[in-house]
């Protein structure tokens, strides 16, 4: 079947003034026999592009040898039993064990085999005295998780359960008498509630502790503590993000209190040893750790403001950790809860580190991980009872620091800002001439953007690509000024940044719009999206992941309506005039052959919907003037969350790779990648 023959009338609608025509808007239904036969036909296409790629076989055993490895993440400690994630070589998901020092011995307590490859599982939460595990159960990589109960001695797992929904937090009573939970299986419900499940009590109603109806973009978390529970309750005004936070000490009654209302800038809650611990930059400019009476007056100041944004804020073992980012490293500061500065860890430049969530109940240890763009993630602990900092478990990836080139370079954008820019290539790269160049960014959300590991940019690398990461507006590299310069109305600021690095590598020499490919994946689906339409000319290949690429209707699918503080609304005139303004799917010309373009998606993400990638790969191939292949990798499995099993991931990073190879020329060598096991 051709793709004209699926070519409908396009849908037409006035917004403030302007008429927005929207050719492919039959492919938003799924369910549709027309849309499935238009997915199995970008199927052949797709799967006849990589028949023509010799190489693939070879690039397949690489990319299988150094992911296919087994990996140990989520470690939890509770006195002197540890648990945590396995994946052993050649298994598909990864399964929840524990080890006892009693007895040094594995236990496995949730095995996801039995309920097929498309079935993952994490370690949520475990109870203060490590007798119940709770975990998730995914299927697929939708967001939606199921809620299960483990007894860890005896190795069973209880009827108590909560079905596949949206978990906003989970925690054991005290007394083991059941668990409290904010869980939502719909996204249209009325209203945001905070329940109560009785450990055997199947057949009763889950009391409801705590309610609250919808506004405006809200979100509830159950924030809790041993002997407290709280509500986080966030949502916009229009104009800024605002929380209250409510708190029950007396969890019989279920009597509540509001410890703030309406406040700005509060970004998070901790509840810790009958104490309230929350991050906030109001009344300052970044953000610092204070600590709250029962009606919200600050009682001290635990972390103070510093010259840097905070990224993360963990308490372990009666301390504060609180973690910023620093030309181009991460730092760790370490403070007694009563406001006592006790260290700082300054890792190695070019570095990131991340403090890992504690899942279990006041833990005395801390995890953290520390990875590179030539290292994956080293776990390390530090049992604060011994003030000793020692490995978990080594990376499953790493070269040799001498392996790689790393520099930190600036460009400046339209409006003059200066742009940091990370370059990361082979020390034995000679630069007397253009190489092909992968450049990725994100820009939004306020997400920081640090070295971190990527096995696609690892082989990349190795095969003699030069990667490029761009500290482009939108993240809060430089504080939350940083974010609103190209936030809602204002996102061209991203887009600008973006290509004006992009212009900068080709106007150094570095490389040249030959061999220059950009890619990413979810907001960062929409930064190369953008700057392939608008820039066509500067792009040689682009790799578009999970992404939004019609921002005029963004706000239809799934629960996109939360992100109006991100990226505006087409109901306010303004905000629609910059959305439409830079929207990739009502900017596709007729005339223009864009850039090779690999999308992927599936029909298990319901973040950013598939339905995105299906109108804009069906417009893009619909012109004549596309003579560049326009690809979709479509799984009816994927989902925006990384869960696919391994060997699904071998087979996506494989095409990844090679798409890229295939258009910027690179020779795919057999050369060995240095890589270790972990402990």
């Amino acid at each position: 079947m051709s793709v004209n023959a699926f070519l409908r009338e396009p849908v037409v609608e006035v917004l403030h003034g302007r008429a927005v025509v929207d050719p492919y808007r039959w492919l938003e239904d799924r369910d549709s026999s027309a849309t499935s036969e238009w997915i199995a036909q970008q199927q052949r296409h797709h799967d006849d592009y990589f028949s023509r790629v010799p190489e693939v076989g070879q690039l397949r055993a690489r990319v299988s040898r150094l992911l296919n490895k087994e990996v140990f993440d989520q470690p939890v400690r509770i006195g002197d039993s540890c648990f945590y994630r396995r994946r052993k070589k050649d298994q598909e998901q990864a399964y929840i064990c524990m080890r006892s020092a009693a007895t040094d011995a594995e236990r496995v307590l949730v095995d996801p085999s039995e309920q097929g490859p498309f079935v993952a599982v994490q370690i949520h939460r475990v109870r203060c005295d490590g007798s119940m595990l709770a975990y998730t159960v995914q299927h697929g990589g939708s967001d939606k998780k199921a809620i299960h109960i483990v007894d860890v001695e005896r190795g069973h797992t209880l009827a108590d359960h909560l079905e596949t929904g949206y978990s906003r937090g989970f925690a054991f009573a005290y007394d083991g008498s059941g668990f409290y939970y904010c869980h939502e299986e719909s996204l249209s419900l009325e209203s945001h509630t905070i329940r109560f499940h009785r450990f055997g009590g199947i057949c009763e109603e889950d009391r409801v502790l705590f309610r609250l109806e919808r506004r405006n973009q809200s979100k509830l978390a159950l924030i809790a503590d041993e002997s407290c529970i709280g509500a986080f309750f966030t949502y916009s005004d229009g104009a800024d993000r605002l929380a209250d936070f409510y708190l029950s000490r007396d969890l019989q009654s279920a009597q509540w209190v509001p410890v703030f209302t309406a406040r700005k800038g509060s970004s998070g809650v901790i509840l810790r040893i009958n104490s309230i611990f929350a991050v906030t930059d109001e009344g300052g400019t970044k953000r610092r750790v204070v600590e709250l009476t029962d009606d919200g007056r600050i009682i001290r100041v635990v972390v103070p403001e510093w010259e840097h944004e905070i990224h993360s804020f963990i308490i372990a073992g009666g301390h504060a950790f609180v973690s910023y980012q620093r030309d181009g490293r991460s730092i760790v500061r370490q403070w007694t809860l009563g406001g006592n500065h006790v260290r700082t860890l300054d890792i190695q430049k070019y570095s990131s580190i991340e403090l890992l969530s504690d899942l279990g109940a006041n833990s005395n240890s801390l995890f953290y991980t520390i990875e590179s763009f030539a290292k994956s993630p080293a776990i390390w602990e530090y049992r604060l009872a011994t003030d000793d900092h020692s490995p978990w478990c080594a990376p499953s990836i790493s070269a040799e620091d001498d392996t790689l080139r790393i520099e930190r370079v600036s460009c400046r954008s339209t409006d003059g800002t200066e742009v940091p820019i990370f370059l990361a290539m082979s020390s034995n790269l000679k630069m007397d001439q253009a190489h092909p160049l992968i450049l990725t960014g994100y820009g939004g959300f306020g997400v920081p953007m640090m070295p971190k590991f990527s096995l696609l940019i690892r082989i990349m690398l190795d095969l003699g690509a030069v990667f490029a990461l761009a500290n482009i507006r939108g993240g809060s590299e430089f504080g939350k000024p940083w974010h609103d310069s190209a936030r809602a109305r204002n996102r061209q600021v991203a887009f600008d940044d973006f290509i004006a690095a992009a212009e900068w590598l080709c106007a150094t020499g570095i490389t040249t719009p030959r061999v220059l490919a950009i890619f990413g994946g979810s907001n960062s689906g929409l930064l190369v999206g953008a700057a392939m339409t608008q820039r066509p000319d500067l792009f040689r290949a682009v790799l578009c992941i999970a992404p939004l690429l019609d921002m005029v209707r963004y706000e239809q699918f799934d629960f996109a309506k939360r992100w109006r503080h991100e990226y505006g609304s087409v109901e306010d005139p303004e905000e629609f005039a910059a959305l439409v303004g830079y929207s990739p799917y009502h900017h596709v010309r007729e005339d223009v052959s864009y850039p090779s373009t690999f999308f992927v998606t599936g029909d298990q993400d319901d973040r950013c919907n598939p339905a995105h990638v299906r109108k804009m790969a069906a417009l893009l191939e619909s012109r004549s003037a596309q003579s560049n292949p326009i690809l979709v990798d479509y799984c009816q499995h994927r989902g925006h969350s990384p869960v696919l099993p391994v060997s699904l991931r071998i087979e996506a990073l494989t095409r990844r790779i090679g798409f890229l190879c295939h258009e910027l020329g690179i020779e795919i060598r057999s050369e060995a990648i240095h890589d270790s096991a972990p402990l």
